[in-house]
């Protein structure tokens, strides 16, 4: 007698990256091409790619006015084939026509970057989450990843460490669109039509960086803490930007559901980060930071680690790099790049 084995789903024909003009949108192009190149590839987003990706349907996002999706009975039918056929010509889309493009793309898994977004209009980006959830419904989408990160918990006393997915969620006034765009996205996907196939998957991360740069939370809560606290010690955890693209192809694969924490192996302390951004070139953390967020300063009394175990144990997924080696390659890449950096800081 033999014991059946279990099979790794096949990866979806092609799956749609929605902000995939940032730096990390760009990334993820960027592993989905060279990891399966039978993969058809769909961007959409309000801006243009910032590389060339071979295998891809790029469509630009007209900005969101109505505050709901319209459907195709909600325009004139003497307008309907000149509006589609507009949106074909110039591959500029409105709200109302994204569900009619997946179709069209045949778009099996949507990835949505959600707090990893890192354009201006990052909480016009979140609002319309639940958007997009009836969009992947109504072109039968059959998984949406949406990224979320360690900002919904808030920097609090009462922080266990570590962090599980079931710890209480109490964010800064000033990241509660992060947690409301999850909650939206959570409440559409249990709505009237949750019976209908479509599996939502939230990834929330720890603070992420690479040789690419940093996430919106790093940039918030990085540097203001270390420059703050120079002479405390504090531990610091960190994602890499190579394994968060491994992680949600693997939960693409995987076909996960819920809710999970996405982390590099360990911890590093501050000090032993800002050893590593004392290289020749290296920019100090007084001068580093766009965005000074106040409970930074919290953050060495109270710091934001996250359990991956549940992670690892459900999708089978094992990150490459270590806290330390993940803020090497940040330290060591792009803060030793100032022209990438200065790049990077005008597009966003």
């Amino acid at each position: 007698m033999t014991t059946p084995t279990q099979t790794t789903p096949a990866f979806p024909q092609s799956v749609a990256v929605i902000g995939a003009s940032t730096s990390f949108g760009s990334l993820m192009l960027e592993r989905l091409e060279t990891a399966l190149p039978d993969c058809q590839l769909v961007a959409i987003d309000s801006h243009p790619l910032l590389h060339p990706v071979k295998q891809v349907s790029a469509y630009r996002m007209e900005p969101n006015r109505t505050g709901a999706i319209l459907t195709i009975d909600d325009i004139p039918e003497v307008m309907q084939m000149k509006a589609w056929d507009m949106v074909l010509d110039n591959r500029r889309l409105t709200m109302a026509d994204v569900p009619d493009v997946l179709h069209l793309e045949s778009v099996d898994s949507v990835i949505h970057l959600g707090a990893h977004y890192d354009r201006p209009n990052w909480a016009q980006f979140l609002s319309d989450s639940s958007h997009w959830v009836q969009a992947c419904r109504l072109a039968g989408v059959r998984q949406l990843v949406f990224l979320s990160d360690v900002r919904v918990y808030g920097v609090r006393t009462d922080n266990p460490i570590p962090l599980t997915e079931r710890s209480e969620t109490q964010p800064a006034a000033i990241h509660r669109p992060v947690l409301e765009s999850e909650q939206a996205v959570l409440q559409e996907g249990m709505g009237e039509q949750s019976g209908d196939g479509l599996k939502i998957v939230i990834l929330r991360t720890a603070m992420t960086v690479g040789p690419g740069g940093s996430s919106p939370a790093a940039d918030e809560f990085l540097w203001p803490a270390v420059a703050s606290n120079r002479n405390r010690d504090f531990p610091l955890q960190f994602l890499h930007q190579h394994d968060l693209t491994r992680a949600i192809q693997s939960a693409v694969a995987k076909r996960l559901e819920g809710i999970y924490h996405v982390a590099s192996k360990g911890i590093v302390s501050s000090q032993t980060f800002l050893e590593l951004c004392r290289s020749p070139g290296a920019i100090s953390a007084e001068k580093f930071g766009r965005t000074r967020f106040v409970g930074a300063k919290k953050l060495a009394k109270h710091p934001l680690i996250v359990s991956s175990n549940k992670f690892r144990q459900t999708s089978g997924f094992a990150p490459a790099y270590s806290s330390e080696q993940a803020a090497r390659a940040y330290c060591h890449s792009y803060l030793l790049e100032p022209n990438t950096r200065r790049f990077h800081d005008a597009t966003n």
